[in-house]
């Protein structure tokens, strides 16, 4: 609440009232998500499709599709399993945050956050197409062709990703706001009020975020690579495993992108008034008189959207300046065409029919080092 002066008399400026109760919209906003989420999975397709290269060459062959390297621990279906936990851990979600906001005719802020989370689906192709990040074309994904935004990721865009986003950022940042509340509150009892966690809480979350989420965000990854579901198929150094199949940068990973894991947990945050600070944000926002709970979302998602971006900036300077010069070999899906903006493949002899994909500019193409 501020005060201002108008024609010499203090008038009082009140922040919009809460939005009345009501359930309308969540039906509304459920009906919304799953339309969408069924006209993707039904358009949607398996297999390399238009980017099938029609004369593969057989060195394994895995659930039936011919594959460079054979499957981690001899399990043939990853991508299934790796699609169960992207749909099924955002059920879990949805469905619990979901209730609670059915039983309180509000919206409560883990929706709202689950729900900014996966708005992060709306990155997915840039992410992949500056990181060359090519994915199992076993997904179920947006066949290639269908949206300019989806064929600029460097093979196809898999539907899970979806609520896989919303797993894979509020789920560590759950835990990382549990475990900063425990430790808090421990300080507090052992060294009473006015401890630096409790003098810095925003910066106090974020370094547990950060150490909470480092071996989570970095395994997920690395458990993704070694099953092949994608791969980094060209990446700057340092790397792990560099020059194979599953070879892993450590400047994206485990520094960049867990930036939006760290955004994600401040959403979480609430004030000594229980506000939240998107939802405090968003009260400041003109439109939240006639549209309150699409405000919140908004700039929940934008929060989130600018850490991304500080992400994608990180990754671009890597790419642009020609850094990203060690090639993943073998190229794991010898059914589909191979993913070579720069030559490189060529140039080393990779076999299978090659492709530069969509948005082919670079500032400086790397080379392959002599």
């Amino acid at each position: 609440m501020a005060t201002t002066s108008v024609a010499g008399v203090d008038s009082v400026q009140r922040e919009p009232a809460e939005p009345p109760e009501s359930r309308k919209w969540l039906v509304v906003l459920f009906i919304a998500f799953a339309s969408l989420m069924t006209l993707l999975i039904v358009t949607g397709e398996t297999g390399p499709g238009a980017l099938r290269d029609s004369n593969p060459t057989a060195t394994h062959v895995v659930d039936g599709y011919p594959r460079a390297n054979p499957p981690l621990l001899g399990f043939e279906y990853w991508p299934q399993l790796w699609q169960a936990i992207g749909f099924g851990g955002a059920a879990i979600l949805l469905i619990v945050f979901g209730m609670k906001s059915w039983r309180a005719r509000r919206m409560h802020n883990g929706l709202v956050v689950t729900f900014a989370a996966g708005g992060m689906m709306a990155f997915d192709p840039l992410y992949n197409w500056l990181g060359y990040f090519p994915t199992d074309p076993r997904f179920l994904h947006i066949p290639h062709g269908a949206t300019p935004w989806s064929d600029l990721a460097p093979t196809f865009e898999p539907v899970f990703f979806w609520p896989l986003y919303m797993l894979w950022l509020t789920a560590p940042a759950l835990l990382a706001h549990w475990v900063w509340t425990k430790l808090r509150d421990r300080a507090r009892r052992r060294k009473g009020p006015g401890t630096w966690m409790q003098r810095h809480p925003l910066l106090s979350l974020l370094l547990v975020c950060k150490l909470v989420t480092l071996p989570l965000d970095w395994g997920g990854f690395r458990l993704g690579i070694l099953t092949d579901a994608f791969i980094f198929s060209q990446a700057p150094g340092p790397l792990v495993s560099a020059g194979h199949t599953s070879q892993m940068q450590l400047l994206w990973e485990p520094i960049l992108f867990p930036l939006t894991i760290m955004a994600t947990s401040l959403l979480f945050y609430r004030d000594s008034e229980g506000r939240t600070l998107h939802g405090r944000a968003a009260r400041k926002v003109r439109t939240f008189v006639r549209f309150p709970r699409l405000t919140e979302f908004v700039v929940a998602w934008s929060i989130i959207a600018l850490s991304y971006v500080i992400c994608l900036s990180g990754m671009a300077v890597l790419r642009f300046t020609g850094q990203a010069d060690e090639l993943a070999r073998p190229w794991p899906y010898q059914d589909t065409q191979v993913y070579d903006p720069d030559g490189l493949y060529q140039q080393s002899g990779e076999p299978g029919l090659k492709r530069t994909g969509s948005g082919d500019f670079d500032l400086i193409r790397p080379v392959i080092p002599k």
